[in-house]
């Protein structure tokens, strides 16, 4: 059977200073999982950051649960919630509700991919982690609604401090795996505390390919590792859909 790839790709990153977006990570640090893959030996593909997965039968799988309990930035891994408090508070009506870039609250950086400089849909924009139009998301949701979606969405530590437009990428939330894992596997599985037409919404934006009867959903995010060091850290989070078997699973890497 063919089986989905999970590529952990760094994008939709921004810092002050920003180095640039490293390159695809080899895909010998990627994980295959499908609705039949044995999950176990993950820990031997994932050797410099934190895997894990629930599998078919409800068991979770990981490679490192020191790894996988720690608290990081989730940086563009949170364009999901992002997208779901705003569609859930009315600030956005669906994947094709075109979306708009506040130019002077948040200006053009050099940095900015040309493809974030484009007209965005959420489903578009989604799809190139288009950093300046969800920030000025977050502030047409505002301080009131995003602390109450954040709860609502039992997302990390739910701080926000750190300015409005990028608490996520260099702010005070952090999550930990296992909090991304349960909270993708409540995505799929339609159990948020948000409106059904909120996650079916994000559930259609977040499909990065199909083989077969499989589909995989996700979102990636990347940054710099607060040690200083000049390390990146990568992300990706989501799913595996096949019928009604749903296989969640989140990892970062460190690059």
């Amino acid at each position: 059977m063919r089986r989905l790839v999970v590529l952990l790709v760094a994008c939709g990153s921004n810092a002050a200073p920003p180095p640039p977006p490293p390159p695809i990570v080899a895909q010998d640090a990627a994980a295959r999982v499908d609705a039949t893959f044995d999950p176990a030996p993950i820990a031997k593909l994932w050797p410099d950051g934190c895997f894990v997965m629930r599998d078919a039968a409800g068991m979770v799988h990981e490679n490192d649960r020191d790894r996988c309990a720690l608290p990081r930035r989730p940086f563009s891994t949170f364009k999901l919630a992002n997208a779901l408090i705003a569609v859930d508070a009315g600030v956005l009506a669906g994947p094709d509700a075109a979306m708009t870039w506040d130019r002077k609250r948040i200006p053009d950086e050099k940095y900015y991919l040309e493809s974030w400089r484009k007209p965005h849909t959420l489903r578009s924009g989604i799809a190139v982690s288009a950093v300046p139009y969800f920030r000025t998301l977050a502030l047409q949701i505002g301080e009131p609604r995003m602390r109450a979606g954040l709860a609502k969405l039992d997302y990390g530590n739910r701080e926000i401090g750190g300015m409005l437009d990028r608490f996520w990428l260099s702010g005070a939330l952090r999550v930990t795996a296992h909090q991304q894992l349960a909270f993708v596997e409540a995505l799929a599985r339609g159990k948020l505390a948000m409106s059904a037409h909120a996650q079916d919404t994000v559930r259609q934006i977040s499909l990065l390919a199909r083989d077969g009867e499989a589909a995989l959903h996700g979102k990636t995010g990347s940054g710099p590792v607060e040690d200083g060091k000049g390390k990146w850290l990568v992300w990706q989070v989501g799913w595996i859909a096949r019928g009604t078997t749903i296989l969640p699973y989140a990892g970062w890497l460190e690059a």
